[in-house]
């Protein structure tokens, strides 16, 4: 059973309840000009609610809370270290919402969270559940942090208070095919096709398009495009036809479970390929997808988001969550993460929790300090992280190594690969 933080609650609060949590003690308080009430010398300053939109619960409810675990961890990082310091103090309390997996959900949660005061709110993993979501996000003026979620229209529709740190669609399929060819390359290893494996959903969907897009770039012909539902329970016909079309590449995309199915019936059929290679795979890079397959998992390789796995703070931040958590924090567990210190960085820089001025504090975002596999984190007028980018990652001897590009890599890449 899974070690729980000391102080991990579950909170789903009334407004009345929060005013009532929130209130300072005393009479004759004026409103500061930061949005917080005069705080009475020795008093705590209310704590600064943020919440969070993912599936804790149905098919995808693994995912969702290793979500959650990544904003947990984060927010007791930040309140250990002083809270938001250019409000007093101030500590930062975590809101739960549940998903569970469904679009429809995404109006009454985002209610649900503003009721409860939440000043921000990070989600949703789900592209289908994230647009739905960062559109009552921006009715209601609450400033929205993307934890995970690919789809290239959440941040193309011109709205405000939008904010992604990961790549998009689009940086996800250009940077993974040009890591693709310069590996290929470095082995002196010809590649020509690939054949792509891929969800059906908002997800997937947006990344075959630019796969089919960018692939002739590289000097790639994409002679195979097969779609799944990721609720298939058997996915044979669709993995006999990649076997079938003996592609050079093996492409896919999909969650952590239906991502573990497809490739053990990859195994079973004895597919062969230079390589199988994920692309944003919600498995192929998780340390649990090593655990559960075994010696089977063995030089799979994932184009995906990731931390720098050289970097001092991306070390103390792993080893804080295996502390809490007795696991390995995987990959879709690091945005969260991020959100938490991209959303404290802007509280910190805007003195207040108003919704407006959080929003221009976190459109100026230029956050060097971070543990991801890029240069300054900086939003552009969209609200895309303008340097966002993956790395290529590859299970070796038992553990997911980055591997491409050279300057983040802790790992040599194994290319082309014995299936």
């Amino acid at each position: 059973m899974e070690t729980r933080m000391r102080n991990e609650k579950k909170v789903s609060i009334s407004r009345r309840d929060f005013l009532k949590n929130s209130a300072v003690a005393g009479t004759g308080l004026a409103l500061g000009a930061v949005g917080f009430p005069a705080v009475l010398r020795g008093a705590q300053p209310p704590e600064i609610p943020i919440g969070h939109l993912h599936p804790l619960s149905g098919s995808l409810a693994f995912d969702g809370q290793e979500m959650r675990k990544g904003l947990l961890l984060a927010v007791k990082e930040v309140n250990e270290a002083g809270g938001i310091k250019s409000l007093g103090g101030a500590k930062l309390k975590l809101l739960d919402a549940d998903s569970e997996g469904k679009p429809e959900l995404a109006i009454s949660s985002m209610e649900r969270l503003a009721k409860s005061g939440a000043v921000a709110v990070v989600g949703c993993y789900q592209s289908s559940v994230t647009l739905v979501a960062t559109q009552q996000a921006e009715k209601l003026r609450i400033p929205f942090v993307v934890s995970v979620a690919v789809a290239d229209e959440i941040t193309a529709r011109g709205f405000k208070y939008t904010f992604r740190i990961q790549p998009n669609s689009e940086q996800m399929a250009s940077y993974t095919l040009k890591y693709l060819r310069e590996i290929a390359d470095a082995a002196n290893t010809p590649i020509k096709t690939i054949a792509y494996l891929h969800d059906n959903t908002a997800f997937g969907q947006p990344l075959a398009a630019h796969v089919k897009q960018l692939a002739p770039k590289q000097g790639l012909e994409l002679i195979l495009d097969v779609p799944y539902s990721p609720a298939a329970p058997d996915v044979t016909t669709e993995v006999g036809a990649i076997k079938a079309s003996g592609a050079d590449i093996v492409l896919d995309t999909g969650y952590f479970g239906d991502g573990v199915r497809v490739y053990k019936t990859m195994k079973d059929l004895r597919l062969q390929a230079k390589a199988v290679l994920g692309l944003a795979n919600g498995a192929f890079s998780h340390p649990k997808f090593v655990q559960e397959l075994g010696s089977i998992a063995e030089n799979v390789m994932d184009g995906n988001y990731h931390a720098n796995p050289l970097s001092e703070i991306t070390k103390r931040a792993f080893a804080n969550y295996k502390k809490e958590f007795n696991a390995d924090m995987g990959s879709g567990t690091i945005f969260p993460y991020m959100a938490v210190y991209v959303i404290a960085d802007a509280l910190e820089r805007a003195k207040s929790t108003k919704g407006e001025q959080l929003r221009e504090a976190l459109a100026k975002t230029d956050l060097k300090n971070h543990i991801l596999p890029q240069g300054p984190l900086v939003f552009g007028p969209d609200g895309q992280n303008v340097n966002a980018a993956p790395v290529i990652m590859q299970v070796q001897n038992g553990s997911v190594k980055v591997v491409w590009p050279v300057a983040y890599a802790d790992g040599k890449p194994i290319f082309p690969v014995s299936m």
